[in-house]
């Protein structure tokens, strides 16, 4: 599930990013060279996925599994408690990548596009669990005949 996750909120931070840097043809000015919506996606869309990688399948597992071991909380406490821890994953994930690009006078930027990365994934997960739970009860237990 988390792997489906991953290429969605791949495929969502991408497609977002690719709309907020591409600029129309009407806004162009003339002799200055400019992407394309699909040259901005390809951009965009491979280092985001080796984020979402990272973080979705190797980072976020152990996360899960500490707030299940330490605070065995559910229900809007639970939802509550994911949102903060994923939201700290962010802005750690966010001054790694700083210090990792040697851009720390960029904290900021970075951490704003990882909270925003961890929070589409943490979104995305959550509504393939519930599709899937749902599903699951829905169809009930299987009857051998």
């Amino acid at each position: 599930m988390k792997m489906i996750a991953v290429f969605v909120s791949t495929l969502i931070l991408s497609l977002y990013g690719s709309w907020r840097a591409y600029t129309p043809e009407s806004d162009r000015i003339s002799d200055i060279g400019y992407y394309s919506f699909g040259g901005i996606f390809a951009i965009q869309v491979v280092p985001l996925f080796f984020v979402f990688i990272i973080l979705g399948l190797m980072v976020s597992p152990l996360i899960d599994a500490m707030i299940f071991s330490k605070f065995h909380s559910k229900g809007v406490k639970g939802l509550l408690t994911f949102v903060i821890a994923y939201l700290l994953l962010g802005v750690v994930s966010g001054i790694i990548t700083s210090i990792f690009f040697r851009r720390v006078e960029s904290i900021l930027f970075f951490s704003t596009i990882s909270i925003i990365g961890a929070m589409i994934f943490l979104f995305v997960q959550l509504a393939l669990q519930g599709i899937f739970y749902k599903r699951r009860t829905t169809e009930g237990p299987k009857k051998n005949v």
